[in-house]
């Protein structure tokens, strides 16, 4: 006899009519069937996180923004990219308190070429680049045709799928993000095609697609791939990087293995000894003034994965791979293919 009366309600509510565990069993199996049937949880890739990430997810904790007055000297600012190892720097209007464009590689092209087809003297071309400031050389350019017509910007909150669309539909490497206030913008940071790949590739999970290769997926470039050899004139090289908008130049033998490759990024060392003197040297001349912090050459084949190239890029500074098949140059992966292939879905 239960001393709490518990048994004796329990037998009351079954003598009551309350189911008895088949009939329970068999009312619940009956519940399931009506209720409408839930689709199956699915692992969100790439497409998803740059949908629902934004820029300032992109963000460390702490970071430093290198930004250049435009009343800054050329030659002040081209040390300081080497200094920091950086390609480019925001430029900042102090009059209009305004942000006025980026500070490229591309620019100091643009000035190597302008003294090379003035055939001025070293001399002539030295003088004047020691008075030339970030202001000056947008007016030459924008007198040259050769500066962008707009300044593109996003907003920090804008999410990483919008800003992966901006850089590839402008063909852009970087995208300043630009905090705008009434009477004065904000540099926050900028974000590149780079950054963006390596927030994926660290905070999204393997998905079955990260797990076929390159050659499966269709990602790369094997047609009509700009290349040059050991003994390509350099102004000939620096023309390829405006006239093919470009960013590197695989240098390779007459067997077609890979020899070396020749970026963008060594134009600043380039520029910093003295851009205009002897641009007709081969550029395997030209190579051997390379900056010490060189990244290498990042390789890989068909046969790779995306998850393995993605591991790559979020393991160590990557701006492309060459696709090399039985040791000679087959392709180029750039991180523009990898980028349009998340978002094209």
């Amino acid at each position: 006899m239960a001393l709490d009366g518990s048994a004796g309600s329990t037998d009351a509510e079954h003598a009551a009519g309350q189911p008895t565990p088949p009939q329970q069993q068999q009312q619940q199996q009956q519940q399931q069937q009506q209720q409408p049937q839930q689709p199956p949880q699915t692992q969100q890739g790439p497409f998803d996180a740059l949908k629902r990430y934004s820029c300032y997810d992109l963000l460390p904790v702490s970071l430093k923004v290198i930004v250049f007055d435009t009343s800054l000297l050329v030659k002040k600012a081209l040390a300081a990219l080497i200094q920091h190892g950086v390609q480019s720097a925001p430029l900042w209007d102090s009059e209009t308190q305004q942000f006025a464009g980026m500070l490229t590689v591309t620019d100091f092209i643009h000035l190597i070429l302008h003294y090379y087809s003035r055939k001025t003297s070293y001399e002539e071309a030295l003088e004047e680049i020691d008075q030339l400031d970030i202001s000056g050389l947008r007016s030459l350019e924008r007198s040259l045709g050769c500066l962008p017509p707009r300044n593109i910007t996003i907003d920090p909150l804008d999410s990483l799928y919008h800003a992966s669309r901006m850089l590839l539909e402008n063909h852009l490497h970087r995208l300043p993000l630009i905090d705008k206030g009434e009477t004065s913008d904000t540099i926050v940071s900028v974000v590149t095609q780079s950054k963006i790949l390596r927030f994926i590739a660290a905070n999204v999970p393997r998905v079955p697609e990260m797990d076929k290769s390159l050659g499966e997926l269709g990602l790369g470039t094997y047609t009509h791939v700009e290349t040059a050899t050991p003994d390509t004139p350099l102004i000939d090289v620096l023309k390829k990087f405006i006239t093919r908008r470009i960013s590197s130049l695989p240098i390779i033998d007459d067997q077609g293995r890979l020899v070396n490759v020749y970026e963008k990024y060594d134009v600043l060392m380039l520029a910093k000894e003295g851009p205009y003197y002897n641009l007709d040297m081969p550029v395997r001349e030209a190579l051997l003034r390379r900056s010490p912090d060189f990244e290498g050459i990042h390789s890989c084949s068909e046969e790779d994965t995306l998850g393995h190239v993605l591991d790559t890029i979020r393991a160590m500074p990557v701006h492309r791979f060459v696709v090399l098949k039985n040791g000679r140059l087959h392709g180029l992966l750039s991180l523009s293919d990898i980028l349009r292939h998340m978002i094209s879905r």
